[in-house]
Parts: structure tokens; C-alpha cells; sequence
């Protein structure tokens, strides 16, 4: 049923029913329409915030060295070779290894490395949670590799 204005101001609260859809102009619709709108705003909303907010934190580690350092004490480390990631296999995957400073500390003593060596990394990002990711190339020490890559001729 439409409803037809009385006045030239008045606009009509409801669409005129067309036979496909008796419900389109309802005020129900109306106000889920306006629940999803304001809902996928919000999300947007949220999800720059959360970005804004991650970008904000790696400036901040990428300008301050103390709260840089502070980071590697919580962060999680990727290895690297050559600048090749190193994985693990796992069945008929392979996995990157997620190493905390402790795990990698005990990996560069196996080896006879020292654990100066975490000075080394490079952040790469963060999570949501604000835990800074580090990659550090194991392999770029060594002089073949150092001639591998870049030849000094």
C-alpha cells in the first residue's frame, strides 16, 4: 500500500508495492539495512585503526634502538641461509619456525655462534598483538657466501 503525500514536502514513508517483494519497504528492512551499514563501518573503522596503530608501532621501533632491543626479548625470529628462509619439514609440508630469543640464543650456541649475532636481525613486521617479527640471515657471515653474492671483481 503506498501512500500517496498530502502536501508538495511530504515524501512517502513506504515504496509502492510492486508484487515481487511486499516486505522492501518496510521499516523493519530499513532498520536492519541501517544495523548492516553501520556494522560494516565499523568494521572498517576498526580495521584502520588497527592498522594505524601497528605502522605507529613499527615506526617506533624502527626509530627508538632501546625500545628496538626491548622487542627482540619478546619478538619471534625467522632464519634465513644465504637469504633463503629456512623450514622445517613436517610430513608432507614444511613449516617456517617461529623462534623465540631464548630458542634462538640455544640454536647459536649449538652451532658456535654467538648470540651478539641477534644484533644482527632485521624487523620485518609486527602482529596485531604488537609482537615484532626479527628475520636474521645466518649464512651472509661467511666469505663464500659474502663472494656468492656480491663478487668483488
Amino acid at each position: 500500500m503506498a501512500m500517496t503525500p498530502s502536501k508538495s514536502t511530504d515524501v512517502p514513508r513506504t515504496l509502492p508495492n510492486t508484487g515481487s517483494d511486499a516486505s522492501a519497504g518496510s521499516p523493519t528492512m530499513s532498520l536492519y539495512c541501517g544495523t548492516v551499514c553501520r556494522r560494516k563501518s565499523f568494521w572498517c573503522y576498526r580495521l584502520l585503526s588497527t592498522y594505524v596503530t601497528k605502522t605507529r608501532y613499527l615506526f617506533e621501533l624502527k626509530e627508538d634502538d632501546e625500545a628496538c632491543r626491548k622487542a627482540q626479548q619478546t619478538g619471534v625470529f625467522y632464519l634465513f641461509h644465504d637469504l633463503a628462509p629456512l623450514l622445517q619439514a613436517s610430513g608432507h609440508r614444511y613449516l617456517v619456525p617461529r623462534l623465540s630469543r631464548a630458542e634462538l640464543e640455544e640454536l647459536l650456541g649449538k652451532f658456535g655462534q654467538d648470540s651478539q649475532r641477534i644484533e644482527d636481525s632485521v624487523l620485518i613486521g609486527c602482529s596485531n598483538q604488537h609482537e615484532a617479527w626479527f628475520a636474521l640471515d645466518l649464512g651472509l657471515k661467511s666469505t663464500s657466501s659474502i663472494h656468492g653474492v656480491y663478487p668483488f671483481s
